[in-house]
């Protein structure tokens, strides 16, 4: 990921952009993982500069997110842009809720990724959709805002890291993959809308989830 300065291992490669995303009969999981990282940070710098159009001065300055490079051209890049527009909606609705979450926790660097897995999955307890995986792009950037206001720096990368680990090992990967891969976000339109119910109940729950897992 860039985040100016110096070489970052999570940075994708310049030819990266050049390649042709792959065709939905040869998208695997792989390709899913490997692709997460920059439709994440598509999603996050498109959803703080809508944050800040909306909210100017009263959003926290996040060097880390205005370093961030992106090629507004890249397929990627484009996925993680038309998230950040079509999750508006569910990014109004349950922002409060993921933000309650976090003030609960004393988050580390050592028990972040914990903390990050039992929320995450906590939202997929009851099956799959890209209502869900948009609330989990969604979490994973109020999280980064959340760490960085408590003074934990160099944490966006990491998080990235936690998604990419996380859709692999939960199979969401695999179900993203099914459905023709990330490129498959460009046709979504506002499909969410028929998800949000179902999304709205799981994030209701979320003091008790907090209540559940840690508390002492």
């Amino acid at each position: 990921m860039a985040t100016g300065g110096g070489e970052d291992p999570w940075k994708p490669s310049q030819n990266e952009d050049s390649r042709e995303s792959p065709s939905p009969e040869t998208v695997s999981e792989e390709n899913v993982v490997q692709e997460t990282e920059e439709v994440f940070c598509s999603y996050v710098y498109y959803r703080y500069n809508q944050e800040r159009e909306q909210d100017g001065d009263k959003l926290p300055r996040d060097p880390e997110i205005m370093a961030l490079h992106l090629n507004s051209t890249s397929t990627m890049s484009r996925v993680g842009q038309q998230l950040a527009i079509i999750g508006d909606d569910i990014n109004r609705r349950y922002d409060l809720s993921f933000t309650s979450m976090l003030s609960h926790l004393a988050l580390t660097p050592e028990n972040a990724y914990n903390y990050f897995c039992k929320i995450a999955k906590s939202l997929f307890d009851s099956g799959i959709n890209w209502g869900r995986v948009i609330a989990l792009l969604s979490f994973g950037y109020r999280m980064a805002l959340h760490v960085f206001q408590q003074g934990m720096t160099g944490f966006l990368s990491r998080i990235a890291r936690f998604i990419s680990d996380f859709l692999l090992r939960h199979q969401i990967a695999q179900w993203i993959a099914q459905q023709g891969g990330w490129v498959a976000a460009l046709e979504l339109d506002n499909v969410y809308v028929k998800y949000m119910l179902a999304l709205l109940a799981v994030i209701l729950l979320g003091q008790f989830i907090v209540r559940r897992f840690f508390s002492s």
